[in-house]
């Protein structure tokens, strides 16, 4: 990390993105993104049935309408139309069953949270209960967004006919999504607190990041890479985690920028007091 120190000599955003690109390889972020991929592999089953469970039984309703077709049209599909096909052979799972799929669905989000406190360096000062009340927090704020999306979908199918001006929001609704989810992530699972603001600049600059990342694997997977050959009928599930571990590297990165802030700030503290301490000396 003392080199990536060198980029925090000005106390600027882009100073912390700098820092942040740098400790990305440094701090071996992707160590850190591939353990992420690998619960989200294990857990984002048991989070979609989780998930379904509740559409089926609060509204009655397939919990694939809720979903944005930018994740349909994403290494997403195969795992959601697998657990679709199983809902609909299996009929709607019970209760019991469905708080099973919340407890193991929390590997997702436990390992951000894990991740996010080793590249800071710091420890979560909540305690085991209220770490596992925020995730399931999140969980049902993860469902009340496509719910929300859902709501938007149809509402606009109303309006647009009456008002065709409004066809442009069509298209804004999901990276609208997307950007809560993304902030979300950061405001509940960051061990420390930060200006609302300046989670938003962070959310932004990932969002775009993983906008270009998304259309560069998508291009990668067509025309470059031979997943589909080597790997044969494994190809989606290797397509899937390879989305997922470097979705996840850009994700923290906006955690390296959160940690050139809080090394940036500190030195600028510690400045500060000795600078204090020599007036007084002097004094």
């Amino acid at each position: 990390m003392m080199i990536c120190r060198k980029f925090l000599r000005k106390n600027s955003f882009i100073s912390y993105l700098i820092f942040a690109v740098c400790d990305l390889f440094e701090s071996d972020y992707m160590f850190y993104a591939a353990s992420i991929a690998y619960y989200t592999l294990m857990s984002i089953i048991p989070l979609f049935i989780f998930l379904f469970f509740l559409g089926m039984v609060i509204f009655h309703t397939n919990f694939q309408e809720f979903i944005p077709k930018e994740f349909l049209n994403s290494p997403l599909k195969p795992i959601i139309n697998q657990i679709n096909q199983v809902i609909n052979s299996s009929g709607i799972i019970s209760g019991t069953a469905a708080l099973v799929m919340l407890w193991f669905s929390r590997g997702i989000f436990l390992s951000i949270e894990r991740s996010f406190c080793e590249i800071l360096r710091v420890d979560n000062p909540a305690g085991f209960i209220y770490r596992h009340l925020v995730i399931v927090l999140v969980i049902l704020l993860l469902w009340a967004l496509m719910f929300m999306f859902y709501v938007a979908h149809y509402l606009l199918a109303f309006l647009l006919p009456q008002f065709p001006a409004l066809s442009f929001l069509s298209s804004l609704v999901a990276p609208l999504l997307l950007f809560i989810i993304l902030l979300s992530i950061y405001y509940f699972l960051l061990p420390i607190s930060l200006p609302i603001s300046f989670m938003v600049r962070i959310s932004l600059i990932v969002f775009f990041l993983l906008a270009l990342f998304e259309r560069f694997f998508v291009w990668f997977i067509v025309n470059v890479s031979k997943v589909s050959i080597l790997y044969s009928s494994f190809a989606a599930v290797i397509i899937f985690l390879l989305w997922i571990y470097y979705s996840a590297t850009v994700i923290l990165l906006g955690v390296g920028i959160v940690k050139g802030k809080v090394i940036a700030e500190g030195e600028v503290n510690e400045n500060s007091k000795e600078s204090k301490g020599d007036a007084g000396d002097r004094n």
